[in-house]
């Protein structure tokens, strides 16, 4: 069976570190799983910062210091460099929303409190996200792989909820904890994507109201 070791690289997302899962038998990661590693870190940061309209295999190329014969070895179209990031941030999203749950102590509603502090007030976190997911979601309007992996990250998003939703309100179940989580989503999201444009972005306790907002849509009544 093959064995795994994680890698750490530099894509940062805010504070979440991209942990790549480089496969191993005893020996030291494959030299072409490095190189692709190292693409995807370069095409994370000049997807941020260049936005979409700029991105190509040629932008990662020179940034990375590499030919664009090499990039497209790895990757044939810049799309499929997007697709592969999305499908990254993924897992590590999900993963960040449950570790915050997870980390933190008192009851259920406390902890959902921490967790939503970390998407809608960690500043380096919600900048880069939110700029990122705008760029994928746009590209997404205009490629159907992209849209398809879009999807798959929404699927991950809710399976978190849902389990979120399963500690604080248990009697919550099947179909009804799973229109509730879509139904919490949209406010998390809604929130995160208007509070910059509404004029009260870090103004108060957004993690807060929300909170309270999400425990009110999860009352079994």
């Amino acid at each position: 069976m093959t064995k795994f070791v994680k890698v750490r690289i530099s894509v940062k997302l805010g504070r979440m570190t991209k942990i790549a899962r480089l496969p191993t038998d005893g020996a030291a990661p494959n030299r072409g799983e490095a190189r692709r590693e190292e693409i995807l870190s370069v095409a994370t940061e000049l997807l941020i910062e260049e936005g979409y309209a700029r991105f190509s295999s040629r932008g990662v190329a020179v940034r990375a210091g590499l030919r664009l014969s090499h990039v497209q070895y790895y990757f044939a179209h810049a799309n499929d460099m997007i697709i592969m990031l999305l499908e990254r941030f993924i897992a590590d999203y999900g993963d960040a929303v449950l570790a915050q749950f997870r980390s933190a102590k008192g009851t259920p509603e406390k902890r959902l409190r921490q967790a939503l502090h970390f998407l809608l007030s960690d500043p380096d976190y919600r900048e880069r996200c939110s700029i990122f997911m705008l760029e994928v979601t746009s590209l997404a309007a205009r490629n159907e792989d992209v849209a398809a992996a879009l999807t798959r990250y929404y699927a991950v998003y809710l399976d978190a909820l849902c389990e979120l939703i399963s500690e604080i309100e248990p009697a919550l179940k099947g179909a009804r904890r799973r229109q509730r989580a879509k139904a919490c989503l949209a406010l998390i999201e809604g929130r995160a994507m208007t509070a910059p444009f509404a004029g009260d972005a870090g103004t108060g306790d957004e993690a807060g109201a929300v909170a309270a907002a999400i425990l009110r849509l999860l009352s079994p009544a």
